[in-house]
């Protein structure tokens, strides 16, 4: 009886050490999403008969992603952070480019107005549905919903600017496939090339900004986000009202900082999408080397009171080809609604110059 203790006790502690360290790996590997796709019975197909301009994308049969565009001329396609926190209005910069651009956003999949595909818990144990969240909502759907716009739009290349976690995803597109992208705009870019982060990640700025009791809201909720077991149980309303509880804790970090400024408006916070995109990372990897297969001419732009350091975005910029690094005065994370007038000029001027 006690050795059949014993050997009971020795497998739940393997079982339990097998899962540490699968829920520490990324669950997203570069260079797999087509294999990815082909094994769930996916393609990068659209529906056909779309119009660029509509009001909603139809990406797959059952996912629709919400659309607006602004302006005119060349095609922008605009990838948001949070993540899973999309805007609630197209950013203002995008009314001062005059006739040069046409910005689209986007709500990506799972966040905002666009379809949510995982709506309920996955069945199943865990690591089952740690792998269900992770293939329908992480960094390979997000990849591939990028490239099916790029055939809704019937282009050959993309100009894609991503912002805080959407520079991430638009790296990693540019990376998957390299001649697909004419041009990277990443404003303050998530510095997640790497993980674990070396302690200039938002979480920690945050916190070192927060009195002791915003740091114990702070902590409680981090213990909560990355408790996946329990997290995995809970509905997509519970784990969307989760995750917007963040920006509170933001904000006020932020308002120590810069008692004026507040974050602008978002739209409907994803639940399993953030999920997804956090298994998706895991707690350990690094994508530098992968990143190197980026051919696209890069600007990177940093608000010079982003609660982010400058040394963050600067690992960003070491890690891609041919990035130059523009720091924007008076401007913080959102420099696109704090300093309208200078990021749309920094960003026109840095398009035509590509053209040239």
């Amino acid at each position: 009886m006690a050795a059949a203790i014993l050997g009971t006790l020795i497998l739940l502690a393997g079982a339990a050490a097998g899962a540490w360290w699968w829920m520490g790996r990324a669950l997203f590997q570069p260079g797999t999403v087509t294999q990815v796709l082909t094994a769930r019975g996916e393609t990068l197909e659209v529906p056909p008969g779309q119009r660029a301009d509509a009001s909603s994308w139809q990406v797959t049969g059952d996912v629709q992603l919400h659309h607006v565009a602004v302006g005119e001329g060349r095609d922008v396609l605009v990838i948001h952070g949070g993540p899973g926190l999309p805007p609630a209005n197209p950013w203002r910069a995008a009314a001062l480019t005059g006739d040069a651009l046409r910005w689209h956003f986007y709500d990506q999949r799972g966040s905002g107005a666009s379809s949510r595909p995982i709506t309920l818990p996955p069945p199943g144990g865990t690591w089952r549905a740690m792998q269900e969240v992770e293939a329908r909502l992480g960094l390979a759907a997000q990849l591939a919903d990028v490239e099916r716009i790029r055939r809704l739009l019937g282009r050959e290349q993309l100009t894609l600017v991503g912002h805080s976690f959407g520079a991430l995803i638009a790296l990693l597109y540019a990376a998957e496939w390299p001649e697909r992208v004419d041009a990277l705009v990443l404003v303050a870019p998530a510095p997640l090339v790497t993980m674990p982060s070396k302690g200039d990640d938002l979480f920690t700025q945050v916190r070192t900004r927060l009195d002791e009791a915003g740091q114990r809201e702070l902590a409680a909720w981090m213990k909560h986000t990355f408790d996946f077991p329990a997290r995995l149980k809970d509905d997509e309303a519970r784990l969307a009202e989760h995750f917007a509880a963040f920006g509170p804790l933001y904000a006020r970090a932020l308002n120590a900082e810069r008692p004026d400024t507040r974050p602008p408006d978002t739209g409907a916070a994803g639940g399993f999408l953030s999920l997804g995109l956090y298994l998706s990372l895991g707690r350990h990897h690094d994508w530098s080397e992968w990143l190197r297969r980026v051919r696209a001419r890069t600007l990177v732009i940093h608000g010079a009171q982003d609660l982010q350091p400058r040394s963050a975005t600067t690992r960003v910029v070491e890690a891609i080809p041919h990035a130059r690094l523009v720091e924007l005065a008076g401007s913080g994370h959102f420099p696109f609604e704090e300093q309208p007038e200078a990021f749309a000029a920094t960003v026109r001027a840095f398009l035509q110059e590509e053209e040239r």
